[in-house]
């Protein structure tokens, strides 16, 4: 249908919503379930239907990352994995920026508390960089300049895993064959790690 009736996927996101707040390892196996949902619908052939799931994970995502993440755990990588899995398989331009966008959003808003949720974020812009619309490229390489200039602290106050994610990530847009500005900045960005982790400014990492 042109204009498809959401009912029903409206109940499951309230489901996920009203579930939330449940122990973590309770809502783990919850969302086992959902993810799978999730990417589903995040592939539907209806772009609106499509678009719908992606913006109702979008604000599922920013409910999920109101509160912090201890050591060791690693639920908010299995929360944002619906989002990689996405961005890898949706054949639509439009659901692909719209999980860009929404992984900045995320970083902007609620930047103090991700944690494991770095990897996925990394994942997200890594698949963006091997994109073969020149749109995404740059969009995607813009928010990664934006996370390293403003936010680079919270990245390598993490673990050594979210660094070595960036570094992969920086390293995924220097082979793009889409824009030479791209990798030539991502270079420049690599150069910066680099420097970071030779004076001592990562800590133990």
């Amino acid at each position: 249908a042109r204009s498809p009736r959401v009912y029903s996927l409206t109940k499951i996101v309230e489901i996920a919503h009203l579930n939330m707040n449940r122990i973590r390892l309770v809502w783990s196996r919850i969302w086992s379930v959902l993810a799978d949902f999730f990417v589903t619908s995040g592939c539907h052939p209806n772009l609106q239907v499509a678009m719908y799931v992606v913006d109702s994970l979008r604000q599922l995502a920013m409910k999920f990352l109101e509160r912090g993440e201890l050591a060791s755990y690693s639920f908010q990588n299995d929360f944002l994995r619906p989002f990689v899995v996405v961005m890898r398989q949706s054949p639509r331009t439009e659901i692909r920026e719209l999980i860009i966008r929404c992984m900045s959003q995320m970083v902007l808003a609620r930047v103090g508390n991700i944690k494991s949720g770095w990897k996925s974020m990394f994942m997200v812009f890594t698949t963006a960089a091997a994109d073969d619309q020149r749109g995404i490229v740059v969009l995607a390489f813009e928010t990664i300049e934006r996370i390293i200039r403003e936010h680079f602290v919270h990245i390598t106050e993490t673990d050594a895993t979210a660094f070595t994610d960036c570094v992969n990530c920086l390293i995924a847009f220097t082979n793009s064959d889409c824009s030479p500005d791209v990798s030539l900045n991502a270079i420049a960005f690599l150069r910066f790690c680099a420097l970071k982790l030779a004076d001592g400014s990562l800590g133990n990492l």
